[in-house]
């Protein structure tokens, strides 16, 4: 509830000025200075591929890289107008534009990287965390509320059947996992790699217990969670359509070059992301990125949201997206 009221009004603080956003005069070309904000997630090398071959120079000259430690940085980021261009939860963009900031969806970046990673070789699936406490991130956020939406198809009540203790981030919950503090932890990609991997070198085992990918599957119809994707406000694409066009063009090809060249993508990521290389050359396969136009997954996406209705409303401002916050790709 707490978090839930510090995110209310965070958003109530901005949003006069997102939403005045739209309304600036629309200027043609370039749009110089842009800064574009990255979800902790390795499939935001898409993004940082395309800043850094140039693809975005032409029309956002002198475009800048970082990366938001927790969703409220990124929402906070979003509401205030400075962040036009991002990598995402896809929550974040419905909520948004269901609270009237012009924010569009243009792709999906990552069909989920989620896992459930474990001490005890008897745990490989989501039935066998009755009466275990897990330790998980992001409270009331994408992978919280992914994970709490599947133990509740299992028959399992969040925080009665299994506990769940939260920390800030997922490197946070990957340490205590490695330091064998968190035996049972919900973890991303790459945190997961790293974890199962620096564990072994301390002499700890870890395994990739759940793949919340394949549970989603089993219950959901398709093995895939359309869970991050890159989003837009409606005044940069006004501003200038030549970007909107690049990001188009260069977002295919950026994930392509990625999923092609390991290595070269892992140092990529340890000079912007703060990844190291060999890591993310490891976990590239764990975490399922591709780019998807958001209009050709509207009813996957929609089916997504539904279940995050049902779970958290909040979570996407109380309904369903309308139709204009796909854009195809």
């Amino acid at each position: 509830m707490r978090d839930s009221v510090q995110r209310r009004h965070v958003l109530q603080g901005f949003l006069a000025g997102a939403i005045a956003g739209a309304t600036r005069p629309a200027r043609a070309a370039a749009v110089p200075g842009l800064e574009v904000l990255g979800a902790p997630n390795a499939s935001t090398i898409v993004l940082v591929r395309m800043i850094e071959s140039g693809a975005l120079q032409p029309s956002a000259p002198g475009a800048t890289f970082r990366l938001w430690r927790d969703p409220d940085e990124l929402r906070a980021g979003v509401a205030s107008g400075r962040t036009r261009l991002f990598s995402t939860p896809n929550h974040v963009p419905a909520l948004f534009a269901n609270r009237g900031v012009p924010v569009r969806l243009l792709a999906v970046i990552s069909m989920g990287h989620l896992y459930i990673v474990a001490q005890d070789p008897a745990i490989t699936s989501l039935a066998a965390l009755r009466g275990q406490r897990v330790t998980a991130f992001f409270r009331n956020d994408m992978p919280d509320l992914v994970f709490r939406a599947l133990l509740r198809r299992e028959g399992l009540e969040p925080g009665r059947d299994v506990g769940i203790d939260y920390v800030a981030t997922p490197m946070e919950a990957a340490q205590l996992a490695i330091a064998g503090r968190a035996p049972i932890a919900l973890l991303s990609e790459p945190p997961a790699t790293m974890a199962i991997a620096m564990a072994g070198h301390a002499g700890r085992t870890l395994h990739r217990a759940v793949n919340l990918q394949a549970e989603w599957g089993r219950h959901f119809g398709q093995p895939r969670i359309p869970m991050a994707g890159i989003a837009l406000h409606q005044s940069l694409i006004d501003e200038s359509p030549e970007l909107l066009a690049a990001l188009r063009q260069g977002l295919p090809e950026a994930a392509a070059w990625a999923q092609a060249n390991p290595a070269e993508a892992g140092a990529l990521a340890e000079r912007r992301m703060d990844i190291r290389a060999p890591l993310f050359a490891r976990a590239l396969p764990h975490f399922s990125i591709g780019v998807y136009g958001a209009r050709t997954l509207k009813a996957e996406l929609m089916d997504f949201y539904r279940v995050l209705l049902e779970l958290h409303p909040e979570a996407i401002g109380g309904r369903l997206p309308d139709d204009d916050f796909f854009l195809d790709l």
